[in-house]
This record gives C-alpha cells, sequence and structure tokens, in this order.
C-alpha cells in the first residue's frame, strides 16, 4: 500500500508519523511519504504525484 498525503496540510501535525496511522490496516509493505503541494494534490503537483504513482507500480 502507499499512501501520500499533502506537506502543506495539517496531517503531521495531527497525526505525527502517517505511515504508523496506516500501518494496523494494511498489508505487510507500506509506503509512503509527503508531496510539496495542498490538498488538492493532483491539480497542484500532477508530475510529483504520478511520479511517486509511476515508482509505486513499477515497470509495466
Amino acid at each position: 500500500m502507499m499512501v501520500l498525503w499533502s506537506l502543506r496540510d495539517d496531517l503531521e501535525q495531527l497525526y505525527g508519523d502517517v505511515l504508523e496511522v496506516w500501518r494496523p490496516w494494511t498489508a505487510a509493505r507500506l509506503q509512503g511519504k509527503g508531496l510539496d503541494c495542498g490538498h488538492h494534490m493532483a491539480e497542484e503537483a500532477p508530475d510529483a504525484l504520478a511520479a511517486e504513482i509511476l515508482r509505486f507500480l513499477g515497470p509495466c
């Protein structure tokens, strides 16, 4: 599972380590990171979002 979140939002301030929040509900492989954007990632950082998704999916 991949989790991406906004660094310009308050998610980290509210919950601390975002990946630790998801760990109890996920499969063994959990990864993710914050992106330098606001809440609307697809509109604000489309290239960075696409790059992370493609990296996660791996070679096709």
